[in-house]
């Protein structure tokens, strides 16, 4: 596990490290327009990072009281040390912060890594969205997911 893991706001600096971990990451990445479009209001960005090296980030929407992660991602080197788990933890924590009742989030059905993390986060099955996602071989299956914040 990598000790003393910082997770706080994106910087500015880090913007064009966080989308190419973005394009790295993801089978079908946005374009550079629509992720720095999620980087203001009523979108937050938070980083992780290690002896200031960066390690992913999050992207997550809050409407009224209800919060969406739309994105996150740790570099394949920092996985299985705690990165993830720490950044969700601190997306559900900031997400309470700010009064959300819900954090809601989508997750690819064969993601089963991102799936355990977020079970055991607390997150809930909602819905399965057939053929949601473009595939190597056809489509895949979106899975919603939420977490109730508030009791």
């Amino acid at each position: 596990m990598i000790a003393a893991q910082v997770c706080q706001a994106l910087e500015t600096s880090r913007v064009d490290a966080a989308y190419q971990l973005h394009c790295d990451v993801q089978p079908n990445p946005w374009s550079k327009s629509t992720f720095s479009d999620c980087l203001s209001a009523p979108y937050y960005a938070l980083q992780i990072t290690h002896q200031n090296q960066f390690l992913g980030y999050a992207l997550v929407l809050e409407v009224v009281d209800e919060a969406t992660l739309m994105d996150i991602a740790v570099s394949p080197a920092a996985r299985r040390q705690s990165a993830g788990r720490r950044l969700l933890a601190s997306i559900i924590h900031q997400s309470r912060q700010h009064s959300m009742q819900t954090l809601w989030l989508e997750v690819r059905a064969g993601n089963h890594a991102a799936i355990s993390l977020y079970r055991q986060a607390g997150f809930e099955d909602v819905e399965v969205r057939k053929g949601y996602y473009p595939a190597e071989k056809g489509r895949e299956d979106a899975l919603i997911m939420c977490l109730r914040l508030q009791s």
